[in-house]
């Protein structure tokens, strides 16, 4: 749903139709009048905040903002951070967006907030479900960091890498981009590539049947794997991505 400007006028009350980049700004200076003091996790979370509306909405008015302004948020933009943030900042992150759509509905009368609330505690799952998928899923990759806020290292996989041989194997098979689960079978997930306009890829990678469990049809994972000669699965080298079946239209 778009919200004309005749919609912002409520009770004979004129908004004001900005650019939603005007807006943080104005939100912003709220936050620091209204507080004598900011602590580094808010300047943290409006930071965020920040980076995604220049990155998804400059130069776009509020009058054209939907529910798609914190669903593409919450589902898309912070699990490509799930590695850098902790479970903390991700609530924090919402929360703060909350904090700015009832600003918006307060100050330009364009009213997201009842369908944030109505939808905030599927969202925050699902955000926390992707956050703990990659997680988990890092200590499958070469990768040896599992985390970087805090920073954690698996050092099985950086003993593995450091003995590794850097040059890649004449008897390996080679793979990256996007990957939809379009099938499980106990541990084993089944993928399609996307954005394929020919033919289609089709991989298997093996996971413990816990993690399996969490893992959903749809889901998109974007990685670089590779295959062995003679082995059916292939691993995965680095997981760049992971996104929710619910965010499939913005990955696509």
């Amino acid at each position: 749903m778009f919200f004309s400007k005749e919609v912002l006028q409520e009770d004979n009350v004129k908004y004001e139709d900005k650019e939603v980049l005007e807006l943080l700004n104005d939100y912003c200076n709220n936050v620091y009048n209204m507080e004598d003091a900011i602590d580094e996790e808010r300047k943290k979370t409006l930071e965020i905040l920040r980076n995604y509306c220049n990155k998804f909405y400059k130069s776009i008015n509020l009058s054209s903002i939907d529910e798609d302004f914190y669903n593409k948020f919450i589902l898309f933009y912070i699990p490509s951070f799930s590695l850098t943030l902790s479970e903390q900042d991700i609530k924090l992150a919402i929360g703060e967006l909350g904090k700015m759509i009832q600003f918006i509905n307060e100050y330009h009368g364009i009213n997201l907030n009842k369908s944030y609330k109505r939808n905030l505690n599927s969202n925050l799952e699902e955000s926390l479900r992707i956050f703990y998928i990659i997680r988990k899923i890092q200590k499958y990759t070469e990768s040896p960091v599992l985390s970087f806020s805090p920073m954690i290292i698996d050092m099985d996989c950086y003993k593995k890498s450091k003995n590794s041989n850097k040059q890649m194997s004449k008897k390996e098979i080679y793979e990256q981009g996007q990957f939809e689960i379009i099938d499980k079978i106990g541990g084993i997930i089944i993928l399609k590539k996307t954005k394929l306009k020919s033919h289609n890829t089709y991989i298997k990678i093996k996971v413990e049947n816990n993690l399996a469990s969490n893992m959903h049809f749809h889901d998109i994972i974007n990685m670089r794997i590779k295959k062995r000669f003679f082995y059916s699965t292939w691993d995965i080298i680095d997981i760049k991505d992971y996104y929710s079946y619910k965010s499939y239209d913005y990955v696509k």
